[in-house]
């Protein structure tokens, strides 16, 4: 062959999938949301995903949709060609169906998949054709690692099935994707669905759109009733920028100073938002994520910057992605802010957010001040025994607290209260009236009643438990008369801390009566000397955080537990717990814990004490009474070193310990 005729060919190493960008989806949220956007592409109308209950080598992960599939040659010309996109040269490009905008730019989405999993097998129907085509993708093979470090069409093998057109099977259109041979752990389904509706607001702008995740739709907003301010909504005539419009959602709506249009909606919420995913303001162009929360390239220098943990928000820009140039970053968690389509953008978002920076604290500080308020008329009758100068001085000093924006609302509430308290117990020193004379505060003024205000409360709280562990003596007296269980239920129930400081919030629980008669049917208590057929004593936290339900037997001092008790036992919580889960007006993850107290226990059984051991796990405790007091006064004792420990140097600390013993 002439030099004259000589081709030069094109080739591809197997690694190029890489280089392409699938090492940006090594998350199941951010490859999943790659396929979710081909089903919307597809014309879809519902998208569900299938994540593995158990982590395991066989575990896989499901995407399936009603769209309008694919032809076999749709198949080999569009799918498995690296880089074509739907859209070609046009960036309006709609889908064939419902004319949606096409959100697939750049054409490598399909292989998000591997990001997560070694193995991708597509399984579609064509709604034009009715045909079948399964094919599956290895990556180990895309990247060569079948013998050759370049690769072709010649030298992939694919492993393909076909079913040739069927005017009955049309009804079944549509695509699913498994992704086997995965690499990351098993996700956590809640959070998956949390994350993936933060991914779109598809299923929000449309009613012919659903993602669906082991078998439960991902919600369709964030935790709104704990949000304190929503804007645009919420500002004033005065406050309010000019040429906006809100809707009646609460949308606002404004020109950008390139002419283009944003809808927009910013929250502040009540406490610091713990998902740091969540803080900041999200962009969104058709319905998906172009940009991850952030504050705008925002650095320091703002007022009201605290607000930046309470803040989350979301923009509605589809200019951004209906540009002829991509300026939206592969795995579509960026925008490239340095172009001139998006400057005005990012002007905007900066001007705007620092305004409400501004606005929040503002209406942080009023909303505590009416708290204040409402929280003053409690005291209303101790503030009237005051001096008129002591009364300015204690409404001062908490609405000067109010100001402070880091304070919760729960907790500016606590510090009101002890200050009321301790300044009618006369023991505040002067660094309340600094404060109360300070318009406003400053860290270290905050600081020191902090301080001071710790303090006193050790001293309170050291000599309560001085309290309690003579309480835990006079218990001992009534367990040594063998006093009858119902008057130690009685006692317990007042006292529940008995049982540690950790149950020092714990109350009675006396609305699940019914649920507790059932279980001791089930569980046939009534057959046991001892039990009387119902547990003696549930106690509850029912009045904050995750409901929890402590089951405690009091066995009747001198009555002994044994195996036949200790089984019987067990499956009366197994039963309350059962009952509970089925109670529609109990969190249904509640958490229910068995306390078996008796004078004696089994200790010469070993499938008694085996069993003692194998139910710890579960939750499920049995003491005798000489065990139970002794560990409330080991656990007391360490509380109150701890507390001594918070402030050693503190002279009225050192006098606490002194005079308790603990200065040694």
């Amino acid at each position: 062959m002439s030099k004259q005729n000589k081709k030069l060919k094109l080739s591809f190493h197997g690694r190029i999938i890489d280089h392409l960008g699938i090492q940006m989806y090594q998350s199941p949220v951010a490859a999943i949301a790659e396929l979710i956007s081909n089903a919307w592409d597809a014309d879809a109308e519902e998208v569900k995903i299938t994540l593995p209950e158990k982590g395991s080598d066989d575990a896989k992960i499901i995407i399936e949709d009603d769209g309008i599939g694919m032809t076999f040659e749709e198949c080999q010309n569009k799918y498995l060609k690296v880089g074509w996109c739907r859209r070609g040269d046009n960036p309006m490009e709609t889908s064939p169906e419902k004319k949606r905008p096409i959100l697939g730019r750049k054409g490598i989405g399909k292989f998000a998949g591997f990001g997560i999993a070694e193995v991708i097998i597509v399984e579609t129907i064509s709604k034009a054709t009715g045909e079948k085509t399964i094919f599956k993708l290895n990556l180990n093979d895309i990247r060569g690692n079948n013998g050759g470090d370049y690769v072709s069409a010649d030298n992939i093998d694919i492993e393909t099935k076909t079913e040739d057109p069927n005017e009955k099977q049309k009804e079944n259109h549509g695509t699913k994707i498994i992704l086997q041979s995965l690499k990351n752990r098993r996700p956590s389904i809640d959070q998956f669905s949390k994350s993936m509706a933060r991914r779109f607001l598809l299923h929000q702008m449309v009613d012919d759109f659903k993602i669906i995740v082991n078998n439960q739709a991902i919600p369709q907003s964030g935790d709104l009733a704990n949000v304190q301010f929503s804007f645009p909504r919420d500002y004033t005539e005065e406050e309010k920028p000019s040429g906006i419009n809100i809707d009646d959602d609460g949308w606002g709506e404004e020109t950008l100073s390139n002419g283009k249009k944003i809808r927009w909606k910013i929250n502040f919420y009540k406490k610091p938002i713990d998902e740091e995913e969540l803080r900041g303001v999200s962009i969104f162009s058709h319905g998906k994520m172009t940009q991850k929360p952030f504050l705008f390239n925002l650095t320091g220098g703002m007022g009201g910057q605290h607000g930046q943990e309470y803040v989350s928000g979301q923009i509605r820009a589809d200019y951004l992605d209906e540009m002829d140039v991509d300026i939206i970053a592969t795995e579509r968690q960026r925008v490239n802010w340095e172009h001139e389509a998006s400057r005005p953008l990012l002007e905007w978002g900066q001007d705007r957010i620092k305004k409400l920076f501004k606005i929040w604290q503002k209406d942080r500080a009023e909303a505590k001040n009416k708290l204040l308020e409402k929280k003053m008329a409690v005291f209303s009758a101790r503030l009237e025994k005051l001096a008129p100068n002591e009364k300015k001085n204690v409404k001062g000093i908490i609405k000067s607290l109010a100001s402070i924006p880091t304070l919760s609302n729960e907790q500016f509430n606590d510090y009101g209260n002890n200050i009321l308290t301790l300044w009618e117990g006369g023991r505040l020193s002067a660094v309340l009236k600094e404060l109360a004379e300070s318009e406003q505060v400053s860290k270290e003024v905050f600081s020191g009643i902090l301080l001071e205000t710790d303090v006193l409360s050790t001293l309170n709280m050291g000599e309560g438990v001085r309290a309690k562990l003579d309480v835990i003596i006079e218990l001992n007296e009534k367990v040594s008369k063998e006093e009858y269980e119902n008057d130690l239920r009685d006692f317990l129930a007042e006292h529940a801390w008995l049982m540690g400081p950790d149950w020092e919030f714990f109350i009675k629980e006396s609305g699940i009566n019914n649920i507790l008669k059932t279980a001791a049917e089930n569980a046939k208590l009534d057959e046991l000397e001892g039990f009387k057929g119902r547990v003696d004593l549930v106690l509850t936290n029912k009045k904050s955080g995750p409901r929890k339900f402590h089951i405690v037997e009091l066995m009747r001092p001198g009555k002994k537990a044994d195996m036949d008790h200790l089984k019987r036992f067990e499956d009366y919580v197994t039963y309350v717990k059962t009952g509970l889960e089925a109670n529609t007006l109990i969190d249904s993850d509640a958490d229910v814990t068995g306390f078996l107290v008796a004078d004696q226990i089994e200790k010469t059984d070993r499938s008694f004490l085996t069993r003692q051991k194998e139910i710890k796990s579960r939750g499920l405790s049995v003491k005798d009474w000489e065990v139970l007091l002794n560990e409330a006064v080991v656990q007391w004792n360490e509380f109150l070193e701890a507390l001594i420990e918070s402030a050693p140097d503190d002279p009225r600390i050192k006098a606490l310990a002194k005079r308790l013993g603990k200065d040694k």
